[in-house]
């Protein structure tokens, strides 16, 4: 015989009368009633199981339902301590799962109720239930997405069909970040959001991607090769950015954006998936950001920013790959400075030369030492009676080159400069002897004739 489904209404007003005797103080210290009132709180919780279970398949529950399932969701304690497959408890959870896959409207209901429990209640007895919730949430969205990729994997992914999925689990994540707690939710697709040009956008894609830690290698990147490609070629081209006619809007990358995307990511970067995600597929990178750093565009500080983080990530491997060899990066850096007078290009430029310097000391081939002459004559002896450079730059392109020198007597096994001891050793003397240098500026100078002595 068919069990009675009691209405909707029915069940509403059982539970206002359930929660009016919960909150009477009398009834709940008496055992009798205590136990009868457990007793119909049990009675509803299988009325709703029923009700909510058997429902014709376009009636989303947490769309329709919400003022039930809320009250519903108190049963989830037990969860993992149910082993019944086909109890009401895992065929509810398992029907509100699919109908989550495609409606945003549900899923917020669901996060809603949660965060209603979270408020309402204290959290040393609500907190066990919550923590249910949230690992039940984790792997259900886990699970989408594995099916989702399967599917893409055996070419039955329809965007007609399954768009609406997609925008679902999208939603969901980027909603409530809280969920990207779990490993398995961690897709280098959030660093898409880097590259898009609402500030706000970048800083919430930046902060989830922090969230998900350095990508290692090079196939970490392969979800986003599309993106990178179609993003260097915008910054290759002097042109505006083409679309294929379609009968959807597409989304037109700004240039700027893109520069800011590209620094962000790369700080994401482990060496190597740079090395053979960046370079090794698009060698014409390095070209295009020396291309910047030889202009006055407003581009250039986003180069000169991209730039340091080759040189810092690389080091030694950036000049085992680069068809460009130091000397002429070198004169492109030393070209734009007489190029240009404003100060801050100047000052950008001059923090690149010990990191340049840095990334060829492993070679052992003689450049390093090659290349910290040149940027010591220019410091010291072209800079400073240049009318192109401010008073103030004359000064940094002193204390920038007291650094470089105290660098050479720091690395292991020492190489300091002393053939062109000539071209600093006046410049610290100077800078020993002038008391009214700042102290940021005069530091260097000390700590080199300290490290001197030492040695």
């Amino acid at each position: 015989m068919a069990k009675m489904v009691v209405s909707r209404r029915e069940l509403l007003e059982r539970w206002a009368a359930i929660e009016e005797e919960d909150e009477d103080d009398a009834s709940s210290s008496h055992p009798v009633k205590r136990r009868r009132f457990r007793q119909l709180k049990e009675k509803w919780f299988s009325d709703a199981f029923n009700l909510l279970i058997y429902l014709p398949k376009e009636n989303h529950i947490w769309c329709g339902y919400w003022d039930l399932m809320g009250p519903l969701l108190e049963t989830f304690y037990n969860y993992f301590k149910d082993e019944r497959t086909d109890s009401p408890l895992k065929l509810l959870w398992n029907r509100i799962s699919k109908e989550m896959r495609s409606c945003a409207q549900c899923i917020h209901q669901h996060h809603q109720a949660q965060e209603m429990y979270g408020t309402e209640y204290e959290w040393s007895s609500i907190g066990p239930l919550l923590g249910v919730l949230h690992t039940l949430d984790e792997e259900r969205i886990s699970q989408h997405l594995q099916d989702l990729n399967a599917r893409i994997a055996r070419g039955e992914y329809d965007p007609t069909s399954h768009y609406g999925e997609v925008a679902s689990v999208m939603f969901e994540v980027l909603s409530f970040p809280i969920l990207l707690d779990d490993q398995s939710l961690q897709y280098p697709g959030v660093y898409a959001l880097l590259f898009l040009k609402s500030r706000r956008t970048r800083s919430i894609g930046f902060r989830l991607a922090g969230h998900m830690g350095k990508l290692r290698g090079s196939t970490d990147l392969d979800p986003l090769q599309h993106l990178l490609k179609k993003c260097i070629c915008i910054l290759e081209s002097e042109s505006m950015q083409s679309s294929k006619e379609t009968s959807r809007p597409r989304v037109q990358l700004d240039r700027i954006a893109v520069w800011l995307g590209m620094k962000a990511l790369l700080g994401f970067l482990e060496p190597p998936a740079f090395e053979e995600g960046i370079l090794d597929r698009y060698p014409i990178f390095l070209s295009i950001v020396l291309n910047h750093i030889s202009d006055d565009s407003l581009e250039f500080s986003h180069a000169v920013n991209c730039l340091r983080l080759l040189f810092e990530k690389l080091g030694c491997k950036l000049w085992l790959r680069a068809t460009l060899s130091p000397s002429v990066m070198r004169n492109t850096l030393l070209g734009q400075c007489f190029h240009t007078r404003n100060e801050k290009s100047h000052k950008e430029i001059f923090d690149l030369f010990s990191p340049f310097l840095q990334s060829l000391e492993a070679l052992q081939d003689g450049e390093h030492e090659k290349q910290r002459r040149h940027f010591l004559y220019f410091l010291l002896h072209q800079v400073t009676v240049s009318s192109n450079f401010s008073m103030l730059m004359r000064k940094r392109a002193c204390q920038i080159a007291l650094l470089i020198v105290l660098r050479g007597y720091k690395m292991n096994p020492p190489c300091p400069p002393t053939e062109c001891a000539h071209m600093w050793g006046p410049s610290l003397v100077s800078s020993l002897k002038d008391l009214t240098l700042h102290s940021s500026l005069r530091q260097p100078a000390l700590d080199l004739i300290q490290t001197i002595i030492v040695s």
